[in-house]
């Protein structure tokens, strides 16, 4: 977990797992809303966008927190004048994956904030823990993600991948297969258990 602290009015956290980052703000004058969505839609927008002009009941401002592994085109547009804008009460911050591809009028109005040396970390060792699982082991948890929605635990593996493919380079068996998994997987309209399968059976076991 990472724990930072935040002054900007509007924050990009771009992390490898967006419900176990940690945020950390100034408690004191403070009312924080901290909020998980697996997509972020337009009618979420519209709600946050309400939400930041009500001004907070005990506190001197309002620290909204928007934790999501997606947020629509839709989504993105309806959150640009708000961003400009602010109410002088709310701030933003944005905990989204870290291979999440921000519209660029939305991306200028945040202070970006990266956690890419935490989650290599993270995504190393759970990349790994799955190398050293039998076909049928990892073939299992990959069932148990897809049925659980665990958009974190399938970025982690990505994020392992892609980490893995650097540093092993092109002498990998199939690498041009398992380049083309790590570049797809969990983009809008991919089989993401379809490509994690392959990658599976791809992958050479201990």
């Amino acid at each position: 977990m990472t724990v930072m602290k935040y002054s900007h009015h509007a924050n990009l956290c771009l992390v490898n797992n967006v419900i176990s980052f940690q945020v950390e703000v100034e408690k004191k004058g403070v009312e924080v809303y901290d909020q998980y969505y697996d997509k972020f839609g337009i009618d979420d927008a519209r709600n946050l966008v309400i939400k930041a002009y009500n001004r907070p009941n005990n506190a001197e401002t309002l620290c909204l927190v928007v934790r999501s592994n997606f947020i629509t085109l839709e989504a993105q547009n309806a959150l640009l004048k708000v961003l400009e804008e602010p109410p002088e009460s709310s701030r933003f911050i944005f905990v989204l994956p870290n291979d999440f591809s921000v519209i660029p009028t939305l991306a200028s109005r945040f202070n970006l904030v990266e956690d890419l040396k935490n989650d290599l970390g993270e995504s190393t060792v759970e990349f790994n823990n799955f190398l050293q699982g039998s076909y049928k082991d990892r073939l299992e948890a990959i069932d148990m993600s897809v049925k659980n929605k665990d958009h974190d635990w399938q970025r982690t593996i990505k994020s392992g991948l892609i980490n893995h493919l650097k540093v092993n380079g092109t002498k990998i068996d199939s690498y041009q297969e398992l380049e083309f998994v790590a570049r797809t997987l969990l983009t809008r309209g991919a089989s993401n258990k379809m490509l994690l399968e392959h990658m599976s059976l791809l992958l050479a076991t201990r």
